[in-house]
């Protein structure tokens, strides 16, 4: 009971929130970023000798990562020699068996499968897919995960599924519900997945909404920083048995040493608070 009233006090003062300044979002994302070690996946897509696709259902070792080829595309499954990855993976747009291409368009993780010295992921924008359960158990030690440039510098075709801001993952939240009834613009976004090893998250303007699950593998997770107004953020769900069927944006262990911190005002939020 004290964990509910913790998350409803800390929730309904980020919901107080407004827009900051945009000196002060400036200001607070002045950190001096990570330097980028060499990568381990390649920046740049592979192509065949002549262009042809991937046999559907065919495995693809590509730079030590593992795909499985399914209606035209590549989906990382998982890696052939884990050792050998380690500092920042860059996953690549396209990859090849040698005889054809397949674009790289989702991440399902399979179980047992760890890659722990990778301390950053890139993803190309062409990802439509990620499935986020697997990615801590697969990457413990990751940082920040975010969503590569394209190769050709032209971006992806369309509106790119992902995007990735101050190391966490987010989806468009356009036409999603706001506290008011009106639709998200076509710019806000959703929160779907912090790193494990993410210690200060950072929420841009942007986000205005945080999905279910989206903070529960970020075990190193000490302080939550939100710039901007936040519309809606999932709560868990319980059966009548009181068992979770669906977890909430934070896991409850998280609740009681959790600092959330709203720019622009004199205080912070904490468990204890």
């Amino acid at each position: 009971m004290a964990a509910t009233r913790v998350v409803s006090v800390a929730l309904a003062m980020l919901l107080a929130v407004t827009m900051l300044p945009a000196a002060g979002l400036q200001a607070a994302y002045a950190d001096n970023p990570a330097s980028r070690p060499a990568t381990s996946g390649g920046d740049m897509a592979l192509e065949s000798a002549n262009g042809a696709p991937v046999a559907d259902g065919a495995e693809v070792v590509d730079n030590g990562i593992r795909y499985v080829v399914r209606d035209g595309a590549a989906t990382l499954v998982g890696f052939e020699d884990s050792a050998a990855l380690e500092d920042a993976l860059v996953v690549p747009e396209t990859v090849t068996d040698g005889s054809g291409t397949a674009t790289v368009k989702a991440v399902e993780i399979a179980e047992r499968q760890v890659a722990d010295k990778v301390a950053a992921l890139a993803l190309p924008q062409t990802v439509e897919s990620v499935r986020t359960e697997g990615l801590a158990a697969a990457f413990p030690a990751l940082a920040s995960i975010e969503i590569a440039a394209a190769a050709d510098g032209n971006g992806a075709a369309g509106k790119a599924a992902y995007s990735s801001v101050a190391g966490m993952l987010f989806r468009s939240a356009e036409g999603q519900a706001s506290s008011d009834g009106t639709a998200f613009a076509e710019d806000a976004l959703e929160l779907v997945w912090a790193p494990p090893a993410m210690v200060v998250a950072r929420i841009p303007l942007e986000c205005k909404a945080i999905a279910a699950g989206a903070f529960v593998d970020a075990a190193a997770l000490e302080t939550v920083m939100s710039f901007g107004k936040m519309e809606s953020i999932a709560s868990a769900e319980l059966d009548d048995k009181g068992n979770v069927t669906k977890p909430g944006a934070f896991a409850d262990e998280q609740i009681g040493r959790l600092t959330i911190v709203v720019p622009g005002t004199n205080y912070a939020v904490t468990g204890e608070d």
